[in-house]
């Protein structure tokens, strides 16, 4: 089993090497992911990310839609970097589907966004194992989990090959049923067995699926290849209950370098509502500077 720094050095720390680190609040790079601005330009969330001090970007993982070139020139323009693809389970891209044709082309998917990855300079993409919104297997769980297991492992060697990350995420009971938490994140991974799939830590399914944050982040510290931050209500951090020192320190303690990302919602049942949905840039202004503050005041205070 390699350490959490071993494993880094195969995604996230390469990408991080030429950005300055400077005050202790700096110990960690934070990116947002720009879906949840809903349907606004993609410059004009660059422009707000910038704004407040972020130093990345999570895009969606749309590789057949968007214009890599146009991309490329707005990251340079408002000097961030693509930290992470977040991929978007639709039921045609379900990877633990027992219909080869929609498991064939979910893996396939997963392949383009790493493409995508590769192309923008992104280390990790994110990877759900059955589509969102999937409540109970279509046939059985221990068919639909060795699907899944068998269409990751295909797309994880590939992504090795393009020195990109997989990193899983486990939805909470409530958004899918296949992996719900970090315990079964991490027996997913080691079923796998493919150097560079990971295991991405996000907090607001862990309020509702883990006993504890931190211990459950010690138990798949090997495997963590990203964080995703939200509070429990899944707004901006700070404005709920969650506790975020331990878990920073926690970060601190492993040495974890890759991207903390923002990903605050509104209250929807399918997040993915979210990306259509027409904001109020003064929630978008509030919640982007509330999170990032939030987090810098924990780290300087832990540092």
């Amino acid at each position: 089993m390699k350490g959490i720094k071993s494993f880094l050095s195969l995604s996230s720390i390469s990408h991080c090497q030429n950005l300055s680190i400077g005050s202790d609040y700096r110990m960690f790079n934070y990116s947002a992911t720009q879906w949840i601005f809903g349907n606004e330009s993609l410059e004009d969330s660059l422009k707000r990310l910038k704004k407040y001090g972020y130093q990345g970007v999570e895009l969606a993982g749309e590789p057949y839609s968007i214009d890599v070139e146009e991309t490329k020139e707005l990251l340079k323009k408002y000097e961030l970097v693509c930290s992470t693809i977040c991929g978007i389970y639709t039921p045609e891209r379900d990877l633990s589907s027992s219909n080869n044709e929609i498991r064939k082309n979910a893996v396939e998917y997963v392949k383009k966004s790493v493409d995508l990855a590769k192309t923008l300079n992104a280390s990790t993409v994110i990877v759900v194992p059955t589509r969102v919104g999937k409540l109970g297997p279509e046939t059985t769980l221990e068919e639909e989990w060795n699907n899944a297991v068998l269409s990751v492992k295909e797309a994880g060697l590939y992504a090795k090959e393009q020195g990109v990350t997989l990193a899983i995420e486990a939805l909470n009971r409530y958004e899918t049923y296949l992996v719900n938490n970090l315990t079964l994140a991490l027996r997913f991974v080691e079923e796998i067995n493919v150097e560079g799939v990971g295991i991405m830590a996000d907090l607001f399914h862990m309020s509702i699926e883990e006993r504890s944050m931190t211990e459950s982040i010690k138990k798949i510290s090997r495997y963590l290849a990203h964080i995703h931050i939200a509070d429990n209500t899944r707004e901006a951090a700070g404005l709920g209950q969650t506790d975020f020192r331990p878990v920073i320190s926690v970060l601190k303690e492993l040495g974890y370098k890759g991207y903390i990302t923002m990903e605050f919602l509104p209250a929807v049942s399918n997040p993915y509502v979210a990306s259509g949905l027409q904001g109020e840039s003064t929630i978008f202004d509030d919640f982007t500077k509330q999170s990032i503050e939030h987090m810098k005041e924990i780290v300087g205070a832990i540092s």
